[in-house]
């Protein structure tokens, strides 16, 4: 039964962590500035966090889940306004790759996807939808429920290690001046998604 859930929370995670909007691009943007490991850590905190939502969602934290619910406007417009932020400094960049493949401040980027992630209560939606979607319908036994958390930190991050992969792989072909232009593109993107959530937190 164990198994049968994990690989259940594996394909729900593979579904509820698909690498779209701002964290997508900040792992994107920071596995081409300083490389796989920066991407990976990036990539690392939204799994935690997805993974923190999984569990609110499975345990059914009444008290959670209400504070998150009460407070989900304040809450998403921090996150918006935190990406409009990020997305302004990258931006400005003006500089290319950094050859530092392991920068000593990766752990920032770790902590900071994990707040950003955290920031869109939301994502219990997509959950509560991937959930349905392969009619993994509680309530849940303790072993399902370790079996979906654990299976959905595993699908989130399979993606993240495909995605940061995948973009290691093309950063030696890619020119200074291509690095620069894809910043100030995934700059807008970043800026357009944090204006997007606040304003779709407002109305």
């Amino acid at each position: 039964m164990l198994l049968e859930y994990l690989i259940k929370g594996t394909l729900i995670g593979i579904i509820f962590g698909i690498p779209a909007g701002a964290i997508g691009a900040l792992t994107i943007q920071r596995t081409l500035e300083h490389g796989y490991f920066s991407g990976l850590m990036t990539g690392l905190g939204s799994s935690v966090a997805d993974t923190v939502y999984a569990a609110i969602c499975v345990l059914a934290s009444a008290v959670v889940s209400g504070f998150l619910k009460r407070y989900e406007m304040p809450i998403t417009v921090f996150g918006g306004m935190v990406i409009l932020i990020l997305g302004i400094f990258t931006l400005r960049k003006k500089t290319g790759k950094v050859e530092d493949k392991k920068p000593p401040k990766a752990w920032i980027y770790f902590g900071s996807s994990i707040a950003i992630a955290l920031m869109n209560p939301g994502m219990m939606l997509l959950f509560w939808f991937a959930c349905s979607l392969l009619k993994v319908a509680g309530p849940y036994t303790s072993v399902q429920s370790f079996g979906i958390i654990v299976g959905s930190f595993i699908g989130t991050f399979l993606w993240w290690l495909l995605i940061c992969g995948l973009i290691e792989k093309m950063r030696s072909r890619i020119t200074d001046h291509i690095y620069i232009v894809l910043n100030r593109i995934l700059g807008v993107i970043l800026i357009l998604f944090g204006i997007g959530v606040i304003i779709d937190a407002i109305i």
